[in-house]
């Protein structure tokens, strides 16, 4: 696993964790996920968990370097490519907000990931993050398009109409 590069991916979201923090710990693990999702090879190994996708080898890493963690010491350099995606995972994820990075980790890991139609990966994200109201889940599920899906130009023009009304209801 490239543990540094994960440091300076949390360093360029501005991301300062709390490895004691329950919270923190769960948006690392889905940001790492959605990141490699999206082109960033960090090679953390995920599986499936009651949260969403989790990774035990990033766990581990996060506790025996704990303070280099919260830290956020690193000397790795990003590629273009690679600041690239940091910046338009910021752009969908202004705030780290730790339910919606669940649901979209979540909903990724079905549809993209196992590559399940969307119909069947939204219908398992609501089975599993039932407890989640409505809304939320809906706001989560587009921030894993925004993040993932690689639109046509007409897509998009459509998407980000849809995207607008939905954030807007979702807060």
């Amino acid at each position: 696993m490239d543990f540094e590069k994960i440091i300076t991916c949390m360093k360029q979201i501005n991301f300062k964790p709390n490895i004691k923090n329950f919270n923190d710990k769960l948006i690392i693990q889905k940001i790492v996920f959605l990141l490699q999702e999206k082109g960033i090879d960090c090679g953390a190994n995920y599986g499936l968990y009651i949260r969403g996708p989790y990774s035990p080898n990033l766990t581990n890493c996060m506790y025996n370097e704990k303070e280099k963690f919260e830290s956020l010491k690193s000397n790795k350099k990003l590629t273009q490519k690679e600041e690239t995606i940091l910046n338009e995972f910021k752009e969908v994820f202004p705030e780290l907000t730790p339910g919606i990075l669940e649901i979209a980790a979540t909903y990724a890991y079905f549809a993209f990931r196992k590559k399940e139609n969307p119909k069947e990966a939204l219908l398992k994200v609501k089975e599993l993050k039932g407890f989640y109201p409505e809304a939320q889940i809906a706001l989560g599920v587009l921030k894993a398009k925004q993040v993932l899906y690689e639109p046509t130009k007409q897509e998009l023009k459509e998407m980000k109409k849809e995207f607008n009304a939905w954030e807007k209801s979702g807060t």
